[in-house]
């Protein structure tokens, strides 16, 4: 069985779907399907084309399943576990990974630094894929050894159904903040698109006979009321599990309790609002089966996070950090991490063509807690990138900032301003190797203008 929702992919036998999508209409092309020899044609709405099966709001669940069976239902055979929240999904995932790994279960990730599996690494367009593809995707890693896959749900994906079809062991909702209000209407709407993952995602995998735990993060408001309105799901909080918390530049120490016992941790990550990462990936990996101390163990060798407050080594005595923090929520979260040192130096700027409500906060949000801001270039997209920072500048009561909009000389003029212990953070951008402009996709690496500004 052959299944696509792209016309241009149809071959003799295919089944069809019509979806209509944020570029093309797949209902302007089923006339061209059908002479390509397509067997099966489903669609969202009637067209009046003989012999098409309209599903209306179900196509997309429909479209999943098929692209599960067609894969040969992978995640059957797979731990599956899918993580969604507004700020920590890259950070969890790649924990998860590691610490699953590290125990013997061989585990694939994807997300929004791509698909990777044992250095086979695989560049995606979206956090999470579309259905097809992510069946495809793990019906190979599977085939190449991976006995888990563990994966970020994406609030656009899941209202989407792309996700649908998935047969999940463990999900995990772990925060929710403004964001993507270019999408979802109002903070409820992207709520109740994140809860899926928890209420009829788990339904639908305990009725393939998986044993689903659900965790829930009970130190945030929506985490706590996906758990007063969904009796089963499991908590975790770092503000009752988290004892004697020493955060620095080594990253961090704390004791945490899983299984009624508590259990001492050491991870290189840098900023104590990570501990809420750690002890969502810790709860997941427990609830697998995975022997909490060992999971603790693991956590000393972990590598880190590519463009997640990722340390550039320099002999000018600064502390420079690239970080993705491009919402609100995680600027502040990153701030406040780095408060108590030196003069505080942030470059940001924000994205064309997405939510444009954040722009002002997160201006405030810089500008409050930092010693200087730049007010720089992000990816503009087809949006005039003069217009997005007088956006940003509106929110800004404080003269401690000025606007250099090309992001190279911006990074570069932190850089050469900030003195021995100051700290200089690069945020927006994290492992993105690119600049979006207009249409055009240039080559550009805030880690790489980094150690171009320092001489490295």
């Amino acid at each position: 069985m052959h299944v696509t929702a792209n016309s241009k992919e149809v071959v003799q036998g295919s089944v069809f779907f019509a979806l209509k999508g944020a570029k093309h209409d797949g209902h302007l092309f089923i006339r061209e399907a059908l002479e390509k020899g397509a067997a099966k044609i489903f669609s969202e709405r009637d067209t009046g084309i003989p012999g098409v099966e309209v599903l209306g709001a179900g196509a997309r669940k429909r479209l999943a399943e098929m692209a599960s069976e067609m894969a040969g239902h992978p995640t059957h055979a797979l731990k599956m576990i899918g993580v969604t929240g507004t700020s920590g999904k890259t950070t969890t995932t790649y924990l998860i990974q590691h610490i699953l790994s590290s125990v013997g279960i061989p585990c694939a990730r994807l997300g929004t630094n791509g698909g990777e599996f044992q250095g086979h690494a695989v560049p995606t367009a979206n956090t999470t894929p579309d259905a097809i593809t992510l069946q495809n995707w793990f019906a190979e890693v599977r085939k190449l050894g991976a006995k888990a896959v563990v994966l970020e749900a994406s609030s656009h994906a899941l209202h989407q159904d792309r996700c649908w079809g998935i047969a999940w062991d463990s999900v995990c909702f772990l925060n929710l903040s403004r964001e993507h209000m270019d999408y979802h209407p109002t903070l409820d709407h992207y709520f109740e698109a994140k809860a899926l993952l928890l209420t009829s995602h788990a339904f639908f995998s305990r009725g393939l006979g998986k044993s689903v735990h659900a965790f829930s993060n009970r130190d945030s408001g929506f985490g706590n009321r996906l758990i007063a309105e969904n009796p089963g799901i499991e908590s975790y909080s770092v503000s009752s599990q988290i004892r004697n918390l020493e955060s620095g530049a080594f990253g961090l120490r704390f004791e945490v309790l899983l299984q009624e016992k508590w259990h001492p941790v050491e991870c290189p990550l840098f900023g104590s609002f990570q501990t809420e990462n750690v002890l969502a990936a810790l709860s997941i990996c427990a609830g697998l089966g995975v022997d909490p101390s060992l999971a603790c163990k693991t956590l000393s060798c972990f590598p880190g996070v590519p463009g997640r407050m990722e340390f550039i080594p320099n002999s000018k005595g600064l502390l420079v950090f690239v970080d993705y923090a491009h919402k609100p929520e995680a600027l502040e979260k990153v701030l406040l991490a780095i408060q108590g040192g030196g003069r505080i130096w942030t470059v940001f700027g924000c994205g064309g063509d997405r939510d444009r409500s954040k722009r002002p906060v997160m201006g405030e949000l810089a500008t409050r807690l930092s010693h200087r801001v730049i007010l720089t270039s992000d990816n503009p997209r087809t949006e005039d990138p003069l217009l997005i920072l007088e956006e940003i500048e509106a929110g800004i009561e404080k003269k401690n900032f000025e606007i250099i909009p090309d992001r190279r000389a911006a990074i570069e003029k932190a850089i050469q301003s900030a003195g021995p212990g100051d700290i200089v953070l690069i945020a927006g951008k994290g492992h993105e190797d690119y600049q979006l402009i207009g249409s055009e996709k240039r080559h550009f690496d805030d880690r790489e203008e980094a150690r171009r500004a320092l001489g490295l």
